[in-house]
């Protein structure tokens, strides 16, 4: 009698700490890759509370947000500055997005800089 009341105990932490895990992963799963969500997950199985609401917080940008806005506004560098890259975001103003050359490159590669940049804000929060 006295396990299964131990068992009682565990269970619900345990389906808890599930629950908080999985409503992470389907509010936040566009904002990284395949891969950082796996070690993201995997990172969170022993995060206290108080992190996981540190970590619900951050601020992250939506991937699919910043190619629109590369898309319309890439030339200036708009979507680097959002991403975190303030040099190349400098250098894509001046030279009005490498002459379209480097807008017309970021609009394939903008995306996986943003989830890049996601992950590197939650890091802090797992160690």
């Amino acid at each position: 009698m006295f396990t299964r009341d131990v068992i009682a105990i565990v269970t619900p932490c345990n389906t808890m700490e599930k629950n908080k895990i999985d409503t992470f992963v389907a509010a936040k799963s566009n904002y990284f890759t395949t891969m950082d969500l796996a070690t993201i997950q995997s990172k969170m199985a022993t995060m206290s509370d108080d992190r996981f609401a540190v970590l619900m917080s951050a601020e992250l940008r939506n991937p699919t947000v910043i190619w629109v806005i590369s898309f319309f506004f890439g030339a200036l560098g708009i979507d680097r500055f959002l991403v975190g890259s303030v040099g190349a975001g400098i250098g894509k103003l001046l030279t009005f997005g490498g002459f379209g050359l480097w807008w017309l490159i970021d609009l394939f590669l903008i995306t996986g800089k943003a989830r890049q940049a996601n992950y590197m804000k939650v890091m802090p929060f797992l160690n």
